[in-house]
């Protein structure tokens, strides 16, 4: 198995500059996958300071579109997540380990949204991504 890249440390903190890259990240301190819609329902709770039931579509939509045309792909571009645009499946990387405790320490300090108490709920749409299975754009 190849060594994760390992992220400097400028890189690491122009990711956690970003607000919803920071709460992705937050939420893969937890979870090891998820898709785009879910983690989109969990940051518009954040954000919006409202539990996961009370996010409505309307709320929800900004998130999901930042995420999958921004956020999602510029931290799989880093190797802290693996990102399906087509399923939407969303999966800790390698390279996230190499900054765990850079956000944990992020987590900390930060006085922004709390983790909910409540059970997360982590779905993949399909099956995790692999080397062999990577789509043909995440090659380029």
């Amino acid at each position: 198995m190849p060594e994760p890249k390992r992220t400097d440390l400028d890189t690491v903190f122009e990711l956690l500059s970003r607000p919803r890259c920071r709460y992705a990240m937050y939420y893969f301190l937890k979870n090891q996958h998820t898709n785009a819609e879910k983690l989109s329902r969990q940051i518009t709770a954040w954000e919006e300071e409202i539990s996961v039931q009370e996010v409505t579509k309307e709320k929800k939509r900004p998130v999901t579109m930042s995420l999958v045309h921004n956020h999602l792909p510029r931290l799989a571009e880093h190797d802290i997540i693996e990102f399906d645009h087509r399923s939407g499946d969303v999966a800790v990387a390698n390279g996230f380990e190499s900054v765990r405790d850079s956000v944990k320490r992020a987590r900390a300090l930060d006085d922004g949204p709390v983790a909910d108490d409540e059970p997360v709920d982590s779905v993949l749409y399909s099956d995790p991504l692999t080397e062999t299975s990577k789509s043909p754009s995440s090659s380029e």
